[in-house]
């Protein structure tokens, strides 16, 4: 659930007055998320949050049902004229304002204020500033109902990930012919057993299919997995329930005892980078220093590169994870290369850590998740994967 009150303390804790919430048409998801509606307004609506007192809403007369269920003060207007007057008022001595928007929108996920907004606001004197960290803050942490249904999900997750690298090891010293798609399902068909729900579907890739930074195997014609080959599955899942947070992790594997050398040297290269970053995490913590995303990025790409496969490292090193129906949350991300993310890395927060190396013939992927715990620090909430799996 949105925590107004977080929200408050890290405004007064970071000197911002205000944090206006825009949104035309449903044109803003973090308003609909902060309140907890499933309807988009027909005209332009506006949440204000003071860093002290309640939150007010401004919206249309027409739009009054659409907000039934919202408890907060409501202000009403009908003109253009009667919205800048409202405003104004709503607004009253505020200086340094919050709005969903980001310099040069270097994190588009936070990125809903239009220009024109921003341009009217400043005009009026108002110090713009971005939300990015105040909705991560109210909306990503996770509280010990949440951070309780993750250890759920990750002693799942994990063994259904033991359970396919069986299925698969079974398989292969029987002679029984196994194809991508067919663990894929039987992933699938293990996390519905346990009562788990997930977006999209498992990832399972052979060989060449691991070095493509994502793949989906074909019902017909997956490929097959045999003695020597190379196997890497990403899986994900979570309890039923708009409080929960999902567990996802990827882990590799190989069809034999004796990995070749390459295999065994790039995965050394993704283990190195992943633990370079939890103990970045931990360091920092230890020195009290706060870090943002694309430091930590930076942390495993850097090391990548260093190795000499930097261009071979595709995606961004994690992402943000939360409570509600999304994977990726909409919180901070581990982030220096698909944007620059300035976001803060918090206490309560969660997210992946995920760096990997993608060759034409295999990849290697190692996902763990991570929580921020305000009293202990970062820690790591899913199983870490230190050798390769041998499948014979």
């Amino acid at each position: 659930m949105f925590s107004f009150a977080r929200v408050q303390a890290q405004m007064l804790a970071d000197g911002i007055d205000g944090w206006l919430l825009c949104d035309y048409r449903g044109s803003n998801a973090l308003l609909s998320h902060v309140l907890d509606i499933r309807r988009a307004p027909t005209r332009r609506a506006f949440l204000f949050i003071p860093k002290a007192g309640e939150p007010v809403l401004l919206i249309h007369r027409i739009d009054q049902a659409f907000f039934l269920a919202v408890d907060h003060e409501k202000r009403l207007y009908s003109s253009i004229v009667e919205l800048h007057a409202a405003l104004d008022a709503l607004l009253g001595g505020t200086k340094r304002l919050a709005l969903d928007y980001s310099p040069d929108c270097e994190i588009p996920n936070i990125a809903f204020a239009d220009a024109g907004t921003v341009e009217f606001l400043r005009a009026r004197g108002y110090e713009v500033v971005s939300s990015a960290d105040l909705f991560q803050i109210g909306a990503m942490v996770w509280d010990e109902a949440a951070l309780a249904s993750h250890a759920r999900a990750s002693a799942a997750v994990a063994a259904v990930k033991d359970a396919a690298f069986g299925f698969v090891a079974e398989a292969l010293r029987a002679g029984r012919r196994v194809t991508e798609h067919e663990v894929q399902s039987f992933i699938a068909d293990a996390l519905a057993h346990r009562g788990l729900e997930y977006e999209g579907v498992p990832v399972v890739q052979v060989n060449q299919h691991a070095g493509a930074i994502y793949y989906e195997p074909p019902a017909e014609g997956s490929a097959v997995i045999s003695p020597g080959d190379w196997l890497l599955i990403d899986l994900w899942a979570r309890e039923p329930g708009e409080e929960n947070v999902y567990a996802d992790i990827a882990w590799v594997a190989y069809a034999g005892r004796d990995v070749p050398t390459q295999m065994q040297r790039v995965f050394d290269i993704v283990r190195a980078a992943r633990d370079a970053v939890i103990k970045a995490l931990a360091e920092a913590w230890r020195l009290g220093d706060t870090l943002r995303g694309w430091q930590l990025d930076r942390v495993a790409r850097d090391l990548i590169t260093k190795h000499g496969y930097g261009d071979y490292f595709g995606h961004r090193t994690g992402h943000s994870m939360g409570p509600g129906k999304r994977l990726h949350g909409l919180g901070v991300n581990l982030d220096d290369f698909e944007t620059h993310d300035t976001r803060r890395v918090l206490p309560g927060l969660g997210f992946s850590v995920e760096p990997g190396i993608y060759l034409p013939d295999f990849g290697v992927r190692l996902e763990v998740n991570v929580h921020f715990a305000p009293d202990t620090g970062p820690r790591v909430t899913t199983p870490l994967q230190t050798d390769i799996v041998r499948l014979l």
